[in-house]
């Protein structure tokens, strides 16, 4: 990984799905090039981008596809090969913005910027609901024992609702976009509520 200020210069993986900082994701790769850029960062312990396509339809992909502006970088915590697949866990570490991007022996490489959330204060009613919203969504179907570890600090309490949130693909998109931890909580709690009021009436029905 190559810096330069705030600016850095990483390969890219176009994925069908969105990464958020401070959250896990699993991946099954069967794309040479992909596996070999994969195995590469996991081996320098460098990390690479993983942003959505903008091809993507909730399906695999596996030819060239350009990236969305706004991705995450990702940093390998295990892989495992087998003969026409890699297996990959990964964990979000920060958002970054696409400022350009360029074919490199088969793999895309991009120059971004990391992009923080902007600083404000966020509301505590605010932070409280979208805890208990979040954290009755997650409980939904899994069992009476199992207790998610739902983040404290604001900003990684929205991702990871973004995370948990059963959304398109193209709203977990917009989450990911979105530049204030208020902004983003506010979004989910509007959405989470959606999704309880739909879950009530069909019990209710």
């Amino acid at each position: 990984m190559s810096t330069h200020r705030d600016v850095v210069t990483l390969p890219i993986l176009p994925w069908s799905g969105v990464l958020f900082p401070g959250t896990r994701m699993s991946l099954s790769v069967p794309e040479p090039r992909h596996r070999a850029m994969i195995m590469e960062a996991s081996q320098r312990d460098t990390g690479f981008v993983l942003s959505l396509s903008r091809h993507a339809n909730g399906t695999e992909l596996s030819s060239w596809s350009e990236p969305q502006s706004i991705g995450t970088v990702a940093r390998v915590l295990s892989t495992t090969d087998s003969a026409n697949r890699l297996y990959v866990e990964l964990v979000g570490v920060s958002r970054v913005s696409l400022l350009s991007f360029r074919l490199v022996q088969e793999t895309l490489v991009g120059q971004f910027r990391f992009m923080p959330d902007t600083e404000e204060t966020v509301p505590g009613p605010l932070i409280d609901e979208a805890h208990a919203l979040g954290s009755e969504i997650w409980g939904l179907g899994r069992a009476l024992d199992t207790h998610p570890v739902i983040p404290k600090m604001p900003e990684m309490l929205s991702y990871w609702i973004a995370a948990t949130v059963r959304a398109p693909i193209a709203t977990q998109q917009e989450l990911l976009e979105i530049r204030s931890t208020r902004g983003r909580l506010a979004k989910e709690i509007a959405i989470l509520r959606n999704q309880m009021d739909r879950i009530r009436a069909e019990h209710s029905g």
